[in-house]
């Protein structure tokens, strides 16, 4: 992502408002991800990660320092894994349900934060064309009005919220240790085999490592042709109502 920016066209003041937004976007999204787990735990009777001041949107409480840098240079991250006591998942009769609850949760608020925010990009993007705030711009790219530089700036917040919240739904839907796609799906294979399963789980781990390595060392790109063949299905229930409804508007 880093290198991507730096590497684009656009003169510096342009990196510069990308890139601050860029830093707002992946710290809220991340932090979203982690409260939504501690909180949905929270009410299906773990109070774990409320006890270690885990439910809150602030940053400093959910930033891994490694996950956030890959964010950065690899465009998909973690954070801070929000603790779980799923023995203390209490409030449901069948404990699998709430595991299956508990790990879906931080995906589903990135989804639901991707497809608001895809809203509000569309209205605002339209907005700045169909008023010409978008069309009058400096030599450097930006708009040469107050109100457009604003508008800009906004828009560009709401489209990488959209962007990289679906990219971080998608990563985090892989079913592969220590992601949210492997408890979900754990919980459907039978108790006795998991011993023998979690044997495996850190062989699992070094996997997707390598898998980021190469991804972001090499010209082929396996962990991100994943994440976009899961992002796919996604951006289309997202996109396809909203881009008819701002056609209609606009």
């Amino acid at each position: 992502m880093l290198q991507a920016l730096l590497n684009s066209q656009g003169s510096v003041p342009l990196k510069v408002i990308i890139g601050c937004t860029l830093i707002i976007v992946l710290a809220f999204s991340l932090s979203i991800h982690e409260f939504m787990h501690g909180y949905v735990a929270y009410r299906l009777g773990d109070d774990t990660a409320k006890l270690q001041g885990r439910l809150t949107l602030n940053p400093m409480a959910h930033l891994d320092p490694l996950g956030s840098l890959m964010m950065i240079f690899a465009g998909f991250g973690w954070a801070k894994p929000v603790p779980v006591n799923y023995g203390r998942l209490t409030r449901l009769k069948n404990r699998n349900i709430s595991v299956r609850l508990v790990s879906v949760a931080g995906v589903f608020s990135n989804f639901i934060v991707a497809w608001i925010s895809y809203i509000f990009y569309s209205i605002i993007f339209q907005t700045g064309i169909s008023t010409g705030l978008f069309l009058n711009v400096s030599s450097e790219g930006l708009p040469v009005s107050a109100v457009g530089m604003v508008l800009f700036i906004v828009c560009q917040l709401f489209y990488f919220l959209y962007v990289y919240n679906l990219i971080l739904m998608a990563f985090n839907l892989l079913p592969i240790p220590p992601l949210d796609g492997y408890h979900f799906a754990e919980t459907f294979v039978p108790y006795k085999w998991r011993p023998q399963l979690a044997a495996y789980e850190k062989y699992a781990v070094i996997i997707l490592l390598i898998l980021v390595v190469v991804s972001n060392f090499s010209s082929f790109s396996p962990l991100g042709s994943l994440i976009g063949l899961i992002e796919t299905p996604f951006k289309y229930i997202i996109t396809t109502p909203v881009d008819y409804l701002t056609s209609i508007l606009f």
